[in-house]
C-alpha cells in the first residue's frame, strides 16, 4: 500500500488527544459522604472498575477514528504486486495522460451519420477539462502531425482537438497507441512512471488490433467506446483489365470488383465508367448480401495519350468508398531493335511493320549508337555475339531494357553463355534434335494471360525439332512459359534488376519446328515486345497503404529541378520523396503519407505542369463498418496479458469521467472513511450502554 497524499500523515499525532484528555479526566473525582458506608463499599468498586473500562474503549474508539480520518485522507492506495515489486518506480509520480483520438472515415458513421466525431471530440474535451490546468498531455490521432510529437498544455491540446477532421487514414490502433508511447519517452518521461491512455474510438473490427502494444504493468488503459451500429455498405473495391497492354484504338474490358459488407441485398445500383470526364459505360447490377462480385465494363480506347478513368457507383449514405480512380498512358509507338543475321527477320517483320503502334529498325551488325533509344531489343539467332555486346546488352537490361533472345542452331554455345550469364539466365548445354511437343505453357504468364480462353482435349501445340538442353531452375527470378513434354524449356521469362529477359530456347524458324508459324507464337511475342519499362501497370495508388513507389516517366527532368504533386481539385500539393532516375528517365515517387484526398494529382517539374499524373484512392479496409464493443476489446487486452484496463461504453449517454481512475493502483480512501464511521456508531453504543 502506498499514500498518495503522504504529508497528512503529521497529522497523525492527533491520536494522542484522546488519552491526553481522558487521563487528565481519569484525576478528577468528587468525595459524597453517606452514612451506610459498609453498603456502598462493594458498589463503589463495581461502578469504578466498569467506568475505568468504559472510558479506556471510548478512549480506543477515538483513537482510531483519527486515525482512519488520517489515514483516509492521505489517499491511501493498493499497488498491484507486480508493479509493487519493481523498486525502481516512482510511486508517486504520473507521466502526462495520452489522449488518442480516432478520425478515421467509420467515424462518419452510427446512429447519427456524421456526428460521431463530434461526439469523440466532446469526450476529448471532457477528458481535458477533468484535469488540473496545470496537466500536460499527449494527443495523436490518425494523421500522426509533427506538432503532435511533443507535450502540450490544456489550451493547446483543445486546439487541436477543435481541429481534428475526418482522416483517409486507419492505422492499426495497438501500432497507434505504441508510437505515442515512443514519442513521450523521447520527451524524457521516467520509463518506470505510470501511464494513463485514453482511447476514443468507434473500434472498427479491421483497425482493432494491439499485437504491436507491449504489456506494461504501469500502463492503464482507459476504453472510450463511440456507439457505431453495422450499417450495409457497398464498395467499389479493385479493378482490373483484361489483357496487359493499352492499345490505341483497341477495346478493353475492365473487371470491376464490387463488394457488399451488408446483410441484406440491394437491387438496381447504377455504375458508371468515365474516361476523360466522358461517361463511356452505365448499367446496373444486384448484389447479394456479404457477396463479392466482379462486373464487366467494356470501352473503345480513343485518346492516345493519356487516359484518366473513374469509376462510380451510387450508394448512400456512406460514399467515401463508391469512386475509383485509375490512369494510364497509351504510348501509340513502340520502338523495337531487331539484331539479326541473314534472311532470319522475316517473321519479325510481318508481325510488327504493318502495325502502326510499332517502329521496327533492322540492323545485323553490333555497332548501335544507344540502346536506350528503343524499348525492346530482339537478338534473333546470332551466331556469334562479341564480349562488348553482350556487356553493353547487360547494361541496357538492368537500368528496364526489355530484351527477346532467340538464338541460332548453329551459334556458339560459350557466346550464348556469357551473355546469359551476365543475366542471371540459366544456361545451354548441349544441342538436341529429339523431336518433342510442347505440353505445359504457363497461361497465367502476362505473354499469355487473356490470351487463351481455353484449352480442347486435343489441341494441335507446336512441335519441336531443334532445341538446347539447358541446366535446371537455378534462379528464382525465372519463370517457365512454355514447356516440352521430355521436360524440356522451351521458352522462360527473366526478371534482370529493372528489365526483362525472354529466352527462347529453340531457334524461331521453319526447320526447328512450327512454332514460329503457330498461333501460339503472335501473342507470345507481341506482349513480349510490350511489357517493359514503358508499360506500367500500376494504374492507381493507395493511400495509406505501405508505399512502394509509383512509377513515372520524366524525360524532360534535368538534374536539380523541383517535382511537385498537385491536386487537380484543389490547391493542395507536395513535395515527394524520389527515387531515380534510370537510363529511360524513370522515376519512383513515393507519396508516403502526404496524400489524404483521393483524385488524381498532376506532377509539376519547376512548378510547370506536365501531362502526368498518378491516381489516388482510399483505403477500402474502412469499407467493413463492423465494430467492437469495449468490453470486447477489454477481454482481448486481459487475454492478452494487460491487466489495468477499464471499459466505458457510449451508448447515448452522458459520460461520466469520475469512472476513469488510475488502474495500476486500486484507492483506500473509502474504506477508512467507511471505518471511522464504524467507530464512531461503536462509540455512540458504548457511551449509551454501558
Amino acid at each position: 500500500m502506498q499514500f498518495l497524499n503522504a504529508v497528512f500523515l503529521w497529522a497523525g499525532f492527533a491520536v494522542l488527544i484522546p488519552p491526553v484528555i481522558h487521563l487528565f479526566n481519569f484525576r478528577r473525582y468528587k468525595t459524597v459522604y453517606f452514612s451506610d458506608v459498609g453498603f456502598l463499599q462493594n458498589l463503589k468498586n463495581i461502578t469504578r472498575q466498569r467506568s475505568t473500562l468504559k472510558q479506556i474503549l471510548l478512549m480506543v474508539l477515538r483513537m482510531l477514528i483519527i486515525a482512519c480520518l488520517v489515514v483516509a485522507f492521505s489517499n491511501p492506495v493498493l499497488t498491484d504486486k507486480n508493479t509493487f515489486e519493481n523498486k525502481n518506480v516512482a510511486f508517486l509520480q504520473s507521466a502526462p495522460p495520452i489522449i488518442y483520438l480516432d478520425n478515421s472515415f467509420s467515424m462518419q458513421s452510427g446512429s447519427i451519420s456524421g456526428l460521431n466525431l463530434e461526439n469523440a471530440k466532446n469526450k476529448a474535451l471532457e477528458i481535458v477539462r477533468s484535469f488540473p490546468e496545470t496537466e500536460k498531455f499527449m494527443f495523436i490521432n490518425n494523421d500522426f502531425l509533427s506538432e503532435h510529437n511533443r507535450l502540450v498544455n490544456a489550451d493547446e491540446v483543445t486546439d487541436f482537438i477543435s481541429k481534428t477532421q475526418l482522416s483517409s487514414k486507419a492505422p492499426l490502433i495497438g501500432k497507434t497507441i505504441q508510437k505515442a508511447l515512443q514519442n513521450l519517452y523521447f520527451q524524457d518521461i521516467d520509463i518506470n512512471t505510470k501511464k494513463n491512455v485514453f482511447i476514443i474510438s468507434d473500434f472498427q473490427k479491421n483497425i482493432c488490433d494491439f499485437s504491436a502494444l507491449q504489456n506494461d504493468s504501469l500502463l492503464s488503459i482507459n476504453l472510450i467506446g463511440i456507439d457505431s451500429k453495422k450499417s450495409g455498405n457497398i464498395a467499389v473495391d479493385t479493378l482490373e483489365f483484361l489483357t496487359p497492354i493499352r492499345l490505341f484504338g483497341s477495346q478493353e474490358e475492365v473487371l470491376v470488383t464490387v463488394r457488399n459488407y451488408g446483410d441484406k441485398p440491394k437491387k438496381n445500383i447504377p455504375i458508371k465508367l468515365y474516361i476523360n470526364s466522358i461517361c463511356k459505360c452505365a448499367q446496373s447490377f444486384d448484389i447479394n448480401a456479404f457477396e463479392k462480385k466482379q462486373i464487366s465494363l467494356k470501352y473503345v480506347n480513343t485518346e492516345k495519350n493519356f487516359v484518366k478513368g473513374k469509376i462510380t457507383i451510387s450508394d448512400n449514405p456512406i460514399n467515401y468508398d463508391d469512386n475509383l480512380y485509375f490512369g494510364y498512358k497509351i504510348d501509340s509507338l513502340k520502338k523495337i531493335l531487331l539484331l539479326t543475321e541473314g534472311s532470319s527477320s522475316k517473321y519479325f517483320k510481318a508481325l510488327f511493320l504493318k502495325d502502326g503502334n510499332f517502329l521496327l529498325d533492322e540492323k545485323q551488325g553490333d555497332e548501335v549508337n544507344s540502346f536506350s533509344d528503343y524499348q525492346t531489343v530482339i537478338l534473333n539467332q546470332k551466331s556469334t555475339l562479341s564480349k562488348s555486346l553482350s556487356s553493353r546488352l547487360q547494361a541496357y537490361v538492368s537500368m528496364g531494357g526489355n530484351l527477346i533472345f532467340v538464338p541460332s542452331f548453329s551459334g556458339n554455345i560459350d557466346d550464348y553463355n556469357y551473355l546469359l550469364s551476365l543475366l542471371m539466365c540459366n544456361t545451354f548445354t548441349s544441342k538436341d534434335t529429339l523431336k518433342c511437343k510442347i505440353s505445359k505453357f504457363n497461361a497465367q504468364s502476362p505473354l499469355l494471360k487473356n490470351a487463351i480462353k481455353s484449352v480442347p482435349e486435343n489441341v494441335d501445340l507446336p512441335r519441336i525439332e531443334k532445341y538446347f538442353n539447358s541446366l535446371g531452375n537455378q534462379y528464382q527470378t525465372q519463370e517457365v512459359i512454355l514447356e516440352s513434354d521430355s521436360y524440356k524449356k522451351i521458352l522462360t521469362q527473366n526478371d534482370y534488376k529493372l528489365g526483362k529477359v525472354f529466352v527462347f530456347y529453340t531457334p524461331l524458324d521453319e526447320k526447328s519446328g512450327n512454332l514460329v508459324t503457330h498461333r501460339l507464337i503472335v501473342p507470345i511475342l507481341y506482349n513480349a515486345v510490350l511489357l517493359n519499362q514503358g508499360n506500367s501497370t500500376e494504374y492507381y495508388s493507395i493511400i495509406g497503404q505501405e508505399d512502394n513507389g509509383i512509377s513515372i516517366n520524366l524525360p524532360q527532368y534535368k538534374e536539380n529541378m523541383k517535382i511537385t504533386l498537385k491536386a487537380q481539385e484543389s490547391d493542395f500539393e507536395f513535395i515527394p520523396r524520389i527515387s531515380g532516375a534510370d537510363e529511360f528517365s524513370n522515376f519512383k515517387l513515393f507519396a508516403e503519407s502526404s496524400v489524404n484526398t483521393d483524385g488524381f494529382y498532376s506532377v509539376m517539374i519547376s512548378d510547370k505542369p506536365t501531362n502526368e499524373f498518378v491516381a489516388f484512392n482510399y483505403d477500402r479496409k474502412e469499407s467493413d463498418l463492423d465494430f467492437f464493443s469495449t468490453n470486447q476489446i477489454k477481454e482481448k487486452l486481459l487475454n492478452s496479458g494487460f491487466t489495468n484496463i477499464q471499459a466505458i461504453e457510449d451508448n447515448n449517454a452522458n459520460f461520466d469521467y469520475s469512472k476513469i481512475e488510475d488502474l495500476s493502483s486500486k484507492p483506500l480512501w473509502k474504506i477508512f472513511v467507511l471505518l471511522a464511521i464504524a467507530f464512531a456508531a461503536i462509540e455512540v453504543f458504548v457511551e449509551r450502554t454501558l
